[in-house]
């Protein structure tokens, strides 16, 4: 399960406030949970874009996107992302884990997050080290704007990468992380293909209501995937 907070009956009305102010700001589009970690979008687009083409002389290094045209990932519930404006009470960065086969060198990561304010701002996407089963140094970081509107399927967020070499048998992270010129609110959607915990980590800045006694530091947990996608040769 995925590692929660507690939260205290006090706290958690401010919690339940925060999160009808945030989803009445967005025409009632998306339903944040108590803890405002996750969000559900209520109303998904009836459109459909197709995830882009994957290079023929590309290789999967990891990731769980879906080959069905209408499912690449589960579009309308994930894990919210933010830089702590606009209303949001605090920080919060995810991070998932992999681990080689092969010796590889990146040429691309992707990931499946929309943006929940349709603005023009967009997100940092990177690879990270390991560090004791966290997200430890960035190898390199893109910025990634603008973003497809959450809740609807399958655009996905993309960062051509140069020169990032990857050992086998070695652990990395995919790490969506923001910016203070990253304003808006993102949503990382779930994957669609293995429904099983694997290891995360989840980095949270602000008060204790909100991030309990791991204000700035990453957490790991074990849950469902966000959709991402590492590509290289």
């Amino acid at each position: 399960m995925k590692k929660k907070i507690a939260i205290s009956v006090s706290c958690l009305a401010v919690v339940l406030l925060a999160t009808m102010t945030l989803v009445a700001s967005r025409e009632n589009k998306y339903a944040f949970s108590s803890d405002l970690r996750t969000v559900t979008a209520m109303n998904p687009a009836a459109q459909i874009t197709q995830a882009p083409a994957v290079d023929p002389n590309a290789t999967t290094i990891a990731g769980n996107f879906s080959t069905y045209q209408y499912a690449t990932y589960f579009s309308i519930f994930g894990n919210t992302i933010d830089q702590g404006v606009n209303g949001y009470p605090f920080l919060i960065w995810q991070g998932e884990a992999f681990t080689p086969t092969a010796n590889a060198t990146v040429t691309q990561l992707q990931v499946a997050v929309g943006d929940l304010n349709s603005g023009s701002t967009g997100i940092e996407l990177g690879i990270w080290t390991d560090a004791s089963g966290v997200p430890g140094k960035k190898i390199k970081s893109y910025h990634v704007a603008p973003l497809q509107p959450y809740g609807q399927c399958c655009a996905v967020a993309t960062a051509n990468v140069k020169g990032v070499k990857v050992t086998a048998g070695t652990q990395y992270w995919v790490v969506v992380s923001t910016t203070s010129k990253d304003t808006d609110i993102y949503g990382w959607n779930f994957n669609t293909t293995d429904m099983r915990a694997q290891l995360a980590a989840e980095y949270c800045v602000g008060s204790s209501t909100y991030c309990g006694s791991n204000s700035g530091v990453w957490v790991p947990y074990q849950y469902t995937q966000n959709a991402f996608q590492v590509l290289g040769q």
